[in-house]
């Protein structure tokens, strides 16, 4: 959507939600909300250099891989309150079959195929746990419009990634919205977005501008890749913005995304912009 296709290349998310008062046990039975929802999620990534025609290692750039997990999540929550706990297994390297799904993608549309996936990151198992809450204002009325706020903040502890997040998102909508407008995840589903998400009875539109910050301990990608020799910096921490539209009918929600984002790393190197986009689509079956 951006006109990027290097570093973060592409995403695929699939996110299953369970109603409210799910009789699921109470895994946050220390949370006292009236609440409760499980969700699933599984994630598949593409990593690629800027340079795809070589077919050996650009040691200044970072490396081919291919990242699928499976997120496994609890929740608490109130009109204005969510709590959530994760637990998340995966896969990097070829199991992920990423070099299989960019090539088909690109021979579909007559894009040059990449030429160095024979160098990607080799397999390795992923585990990681994972704690966000977050806090949503009341809808405030604006003439005919409606304006609400949402804050949360997010931990992860893992050997793909280790770090912090804290966003704030501001949402003009059609009506008032009972749903959470977060910043979303480093990298990953947006699970929490479908916390409270109601059906519509005509069309309606939410317009959202976040900003986050990120800061990180561990990445995986760029830490395996300097021990393997990469001149690379690691990563120290990402400030960005996301703007979204959300348009909704019936059961149905379409939703239009673009993130700009500014990367530091530990060493000397200066900040680099990444600029990503995707598209989502959400269905409440009855």
């Amino acid at each position: 959507m951006v006109g990027q296709d290097h570093h973060y290349t592409n995403g695929m998310y699939f996110i299953w939600m369970s109603e409210r008062d799910t009789s699921f046990p109470d895994l946050l039975p220390f949370i006292d909300l009236e609440q409760k929802n499980v969700a699933f999620s599984i994630s598949h990534a593409i990593f690629t250099p800027e340079n795809k025609d070589i077919r050996t290692r650009d040691l200044n750039d970072s490396p081919y891989a291919g990242y699928v997990a499976l997120n496994m999540l609890a929740y608490k929550s109130s009109a204005n309150f969510f709590h959530e706990v994760g637990v998340n297994i995966g896969m990097v390297g070829p199991f992920a079959q990423a070099d299989t799904l960019q090539k088909s993608f690109h021979s579909v549309f007559g894009f040059d195929e990449p030429k160095g996936w024979d160098n990607q990151l080799d397999d390795e198992f992923t585990y990681g746990i994972s704690y966000n809450v977050g806090y949503k204002t009341d809808p405030i009325s604006i003439q005919d419009l409606s304006l609400d706020l949402t804050t949360h903040v997010k931990a992860d502890l893992g050997n793909f990634y280790t770090g912090a997040l804290v966003g704030t998102s501001l949402r003009l909508s059609s009506i008032p919205m009972r749903s959470f407008i977060t910043t979303g995840n480093f990298i990953g589903a947006h699970e929490s977005s479908l916390l409270n998400y109601e059906p519509t009875k005509s069309f309606n539109w939410a317009l959202s501008f976040g900003v986050f910050y990120n800061k990180f301990n561990t990445y995986y990608l760029i830490d395996e890749a300097i021990d393997e020799g990469y001149n690379l910096d690691k990563l120290d921490y990402m400030v960005g913005e996301k703007l979204a539209l959300d348009l909704f009918y019936d059961a149905l929600k379409v939703s239009f995304y673009l993130k700009s984002i500014d990367v530091e790393t530990k060493g000397l190197t200066s900040s680099n912009n990444e600029k990503t986009g995707g598209i989502s689509v959400v269905w409440k079956w009855d």
